[in-house]
């Protein structure tokens, strides 16, 4: 059966196993004990000043003030600290007390990903599905693509899928199945059950590669192991 390959599930799901759009809450009794945590801060140590900005942005332990948590974060990014790239990133994306500028957060977190940073990678993508879906922005598929492309370029499985969805059925790129089956193939590899499940159609209808039902069997049970319904549904429908 033909099956449109974009499951708008498969954004929130990464969205939400990865925490994006959320700052993690620092533990309350830490952050007040002068024995463990004032020192620390004494000394510069950038954990420490990591872990009050957080307190500053979810108001844990002092009052919330997110202008100063931005500065604190802003500081620790120009240090090389990651999570505080992808916490800059985010201020820009979501536009908080700050102008909203995608380009300038696709830069902290392209220097978070440069460090390896998944969260990185993972915020990119998570760029690309706004345009998508038009979650707090324009309605630009042709911005996603772009978005979706620079994840993952930068191995996220998810971009893989997202820009093989588009490349399947011309979403911002021109209709091109050798390319989307690439992009599925390289999803599914990375253990991602919609590019896995995406990749299963490619087989099985010859789209961008040759017929293969044995290797469609074999995606669509990787899919299916991870709880992918439609997975399950397309090998019932080979009678499996």
């Amino acid at each position: 059966m033909a099956n449109n390959p974009v499951d708008q599930s498969a954004s929130g799901a990464a969205l939400e196993q990865h925490g994006v759009g959320s700052h993690p809450a620092p533990d309350i009794i830490t952050v007040r004990s002068n024995d463990s945590f004032q020192p620390a801060l004494d000394q510069g140590h950038p954990m420490a000043q990591l872990q009050l900005a957080d307190c500053y942005y979810n108001g844990i332990g002092v009052d919330r003030d997110r202008a100063k948590a931005f500065e604190s974060y802003r500081k620790l990014a120009n240090d090389g600290i990651h999570r505080a790239q992808v916490a800059v990133g985010r201020y820009y994306a979501d536009g908080e007390g700050i102008d909203q500028d995608f380009n300038t957060a696709i830069e902290w977190y392209s220097k978070a990903a440069a460090q390896g940073s998944e969260d990185g990678r993972l915020h990119i993508y998570w760029i690309g599905s706004c345009c998508f879906h038009g979650w707090g922005t324009s309605w630009n598929h042709t911005k996603a693509y772009e978005w979706f492309i620079k994840s993952a370029n930068q191995d996220n499985s998810y971009g893989q899928f997202m820009a093989g969805v588009c490349s399947k059925i011309g979403l911002g790129v021109d209709v091109n199945h050798a390319d989307a089956f690439e992009w599925f193939r390289k999803s599914a590899e990375r253990g991602n059950q919609y590019g896995q499940v995406n990749l299963g159609d490619c087989y099985k209808d010859a789209s961008g590669v040759d017929k293969n039902t044995e290797a469609a069997v074999f995606w669509y049970r990787k899919s299916a192991e991870q709880g992918s319904q439609r997975a399950t549904n397309e090998l019932k429908s080979l009678g499996l």
